[in-house]
């Protein structure tokens, strides 16, 4: 009788831990409110998402252990709940990084060329996780981001494109 009691203990634990969220420097996508950020890391206020409609910070990375690291921007939504933590990095550090995300996540695509731009994506429930490495940058970035924030950002985009072309053809 133990023994199931133990082995679906632990079969419950395993399917708790499948289900959370990526938490990016402890932050869990979805679920870490401000207050949480705050306990974990020194921060400072970068204004407010034009996307999410939440407030933005910036961790102070010289308290973060990760090599490589140059900045954290951790983006929240109206209700105080992170939408989406952004990382630049050295850029020498890609391999690396990609072996430990591809290690957690689902890989949904890559671009990997000898020379040129590096990009891999990842997916997570409701997040997508970018590692960016521009061709003719030092620096790469790390987003983690909910799939909510993406289309808000995609839609606006898209909107703003629409309208500079208009704006543009009107003058025409």
């Amino acid at each position: 009788m133990k023994k199931w009691v133990l082995g679906g203990a632990a079969a419950l634990l395993m399917s708790v831990a499948a289900m959370a969220a990526p938490a990016p420097f402890g932050l869990e996508i979805g679920k870490a409110s401000i207050q949480d950020m705050k306990a974990a890391h020194s921060a400072k206020s970068a204004g407010t998402n034009a996307y999410s409609g939440g407030d933005m910070y910036e961790l102070d990375v010289s308290r973060i252990e990760f090599e490589g690291l140059k900045s954290v921007l951790v983006i929240f939504n109206p209700s105080g709940k992170v939408e989406a933590v952004v990382a630049t990095l050295n850029k020498d550090r890609f391999d690396a990084v990609a072996k430990g995300l591809s290690g957690k996540y689902k890989t949904v695509s890559k671009q990997l060329p000898f020379v040129g731009n590096k990009k891999m994506v990842w997916a997570d429930g409701n997040t997508e996780i970018v590692l960016d490495a521009p061709h003719l940058s030092f620096d790469m970035t790390m987003q983690y981001a909910t799939k909510d924030l993406l289309r808000k950002f995609n839609q606006t985009s898209s909107d703003n494109s629409k309208a500079k072309a208009k704006s543009e053809a009107s003058q025409l």
